[in-house]
């Protein structure tokens, strides 16, 4: 989201900011899906199936930056990047990372957020505070380390190297978070004693 300007800029989008935009509107549209579903199809599910559409948009995204030229100038900030040829490719990869917003924003994007229900009442607001300073920890690294990734491994390698930080995170899920659904606030609290965590 921080540097989709910056992406579609190198990508020869004529508008940039604008095509940045659509980007935004998938983001707040699937927010907003996110925000009824969660609670009916439950946190652990909702990340098991937007993670796997998150890693596809990523892998799509690599794959058509590999048929598109950028020169290295691109990624630290010229103001007149090369253009691409491939003006396919660069639609390709719109797509691709509306894709990936999309899974982001129905999985990612709102479920740490809702994670305080899993502390017991007297490490909840330390249990949250950590969760927070987290989520927000690895976002600065990302931020910072993103479009010096993009000049050093190259835009595909980039995209491929989150897809399988992605995948990492679809595994971590699968075998440690718990379903929360139909659980009272009490319930949910006692599921990180037990040696299986609450996973069913």
């Amino acid at each position: 989201m921080y540097f989709s300007a910056t992406i579609f800029t190198m990508l020869g989008f004529p508008i940039p900011t604008l095509t940045s935009l659509v980007v935004a509107v998938t983001n707040f549209v699937f927010t907003l899906v996110a925000l009824v579903f969660v609670d009916r199809i439950g946190r652990r599910r909702i990340l098991l199936w937007s993670i796997p559409l998150m890693i596809l948009g990523l892998l799509l995204a690599g794959y058509g930056f590999s048929f598109i030229e950028l020169s290295s100038a691109s990624f630290s900030g010229s103001s007149n990047p090369e253009a691409p040829t491939a003006h396919g490719a660069a639609i390709a990869i719109l797509v691709s990372i509306m894709m990936y917003v999309a899974g982001y924003a129905i999985g990612l994007g709102n479920v740490p957020w809702m994670q305080s229900e899993l502390f017991a009442l007297n490490v909840r607001s330390l249990g949250s505070g950590i969760a927070t300073a987290t989520n927000w920890g690895a976002n600065f690294v990302i931020g910072l380390t993103f479009l010096l990734m993009m000049d050093a491994l190259t835009p595909t390698w980039t995209f491929v190297l989150y897809a399988g930080i992605c995948a990492a995170g679809y595994g971590l899920i699968w075998s440690f978070y718990p379903e929360t659904t139909g659980l009272s606030l009490e319930e949910a609290a006692t599921l990180l004693e037990d040696d299986n965590w609450g996973l069913r």
